[in-house]
């Protein structure tokens, strides 16, 4: 007898969205995926691919071998009010990179050329505007803005994967729980030539508790991170040939949903989670969200949503302490983090443990 395979439509085609419609298409369920965006975003957002998710996107053809633009990370550089504090020598696991430098931007590129090649299209300006829940299936009201067109839609799963400001998290009223970051927070990418090619990424911190986060994404292009409105300037006065291709201002907060399942609807994601850019695990942990979703969901292993709470709740909490230790104005607290750098710069073995948890192989 063949089993009925389920209807299941995925609401957000960023990574968390991808990442679960790539895992259903290589188990063979079809998926539908809609985008309230008109067109995807060529900002570059996230800058830093993890090894635990190379690993988990090699089956669909998508690898840092592959993409010969993804830089591995090999050398980073913590300052301290203008010092050098320590330049470390960034120690592989099992024999790679604990993180490359790749584009948000590109790598969904790639994830979505990989679905297009398995028959599946995202369908922009389309969003979903009510839900409803039952106990074997969902009905949500689809909207599609250039056609002024609303469709209802029966499905056995919603996966909500549309971000922050998720719909799907306020048609559902699960809580946010959590907490807002005081700063206003910007970030910027320019083009230079004069970056030092043998670094990957440098923090410049102050004893004012502002931090600046540099890295190469690709050849010729540098991203800036601030905990301040300021990053323009920033980047101006390190790179004086800088060409600005684009900068904003934003808002940092620590939340969570209680848990990612309501109903039929399951949430993803930045619509389950938000934390910190720093730590680099935003999107790590959303590619991970979808796959591992996907993975369990499509088998009835219904114990994958105590591993989705645990792991977020860990990533929290890792990106929160990094927060915390980057931001803080206190000497003794500078001086310990400090001293961390510099001894783990002449012990690897130290820097290890740092790099794995990065790595999100754990």
């Amino acid at each position: 007898m063949e089993t009925k395979k389920p209807n299941i439509i995925v609401i957000g085609a960023g990574a968390s969205g991808l990442a679960f419609a790539l895992e259903s298409i290589h188990q063979g369920v079809q998926v539908r995926i809609i985008d309230k965006r008109t067109s995807r975003s060529a900002i570059g957002k996230a800058t830093g691919v993890a090894l635990g998710t190379w690993n988990q996107l090699s089956k669909f053809g998508i690898s840092s071998d592959s993409l010969s633009s993804a830089i591995p990370m090999q050398k980073f550089v913590f300052h301290d009010d203008e010092k050098l504090v320590a330049c470390i020598s960034v120690p592989n696991l099992n024999g790679s990179p604990p993180a490359h430098l790749y584009p948000q931007s590109a790598l969904e590129q790639n994830m979505e050329q990989k679905l297009i090649e398995r028959g599946v299209f995202v369908e922009y300006g389309t969003e979903i505007s009510c839900f409803e829940s039952s106990e074997k299936n969902a009905h949500v009201t689809l909207y599609r803005k250039d056609e002024n067109h609303s469709e209802i839609v029966n499905a056995d799963w919603v996966i909500g994967a549309d971000g922050a400001h998720s719909t799907v998290r306020k048609l559902t009223k699960l809580p946010f729980i959590g907490r807002d970051y005081p700063e206003k927070w910007s970030v910027a990418e320019i083009e230079t030539n004069l970056w030092k090619e043998e670094v990957q990424a440098e923090l410049f911190l102050k004893s004012n508790g502002i931090g600046l986060f540099v890295s190469q994404p690709k050849k010729g292009t540098v991203q800036g991170i601030l905990n301040s409105p300021d990053v323009v300037g920033k980047l101006k006065r390190k790179f004086p040939d800088a060409n600005f291709l684009y900068n904003r201002d934003f808002r940092v907060s620590l939340r969570r949903v209680p848990t990612p399942r309501l109903g039929r609807a399951w949430l993803l994601g930045d619509a389950a989670h938000v934390q910190s850019p720093i730590g680099g695990q935003g999107l790590n942990l959303a590619i991970w969200d979808g796959i591992t979703l996907a993975e369990s969901l499509l088998t009835d292993k219904f114990d994958v949503e105590q591993r989705l709470i645990k792991r977020a709740r860990m990533v929290l909490l890792f990106t929160d302490f990094d927060y915390r230790m980057l931001v803080s104005k206190s000497v003794i607290v500078r001086s310990i983090r400090n001293k961390f750098w510099s001894v783990a710069e002449r012990y690897p073995i130290i820097a290890k443990w740092f790099f794995k948890i990065i790595s999100g192989v754990w």
